[in-house]
């Protein structure tokens, strides 16, 4: 996600075990054509891949703002790790917050639903 024109993600890390079975599709997926063609359709993120022995694979992606976000891919697919690296590329590295609503109370009115049609409907006014 760009914020003034800048894109948030500036390094996207892959750490990976070599000889590991979680990290098999990881090291098959990071000499494919599909690795290389994100790589080359982002030429400002900085990409790496860390060789961690004993450690099941994650995608660490660094952002502008100091945050960082680490998503695991332990035996997940090719596409899925794609999936992933576009996902933390388009993400502004915010965390998440609840939004705050004003209300404290239920509305004395009721609720509205959609399916509610008064027309024709007449009511008793008691005095």
């Amino acid at each position: 996600m760009a914020t003034y024109g800048q894109r948030q993600l500036l390094r996207l890390t892959v750490h990976y075990c070599p000889h590991s079975g979680s990290s098999s599709h990881v090291r098959s997926f990071l000499p494919s054509p599909s690795f290389l063609r994100f790589a080359s359709a982002n030429p400002t993120l900085e990409i790496c891949t860390s060789a961690a022995p004993g450690r099941h694979p994650r995608l660490v992606g660094e952002y502008r703002t100091g945050w960082d976000k680490q998503i695991s891919v332990k035996n997940l697919p090719p596409s899925e790790i794609v999936k992933y690296m576009h996902m933390l590329n388009n993400s502004s590295g915010r965390k998440i917050t609840k939004i705050k609503t004003g209300h404290r109370s239920p509305s004395v009115q009721g609720v509205w639903t959609p399916g509610l049609d008064l027309r024709g409907v007449e009511f008793e006014i008691e005095k």
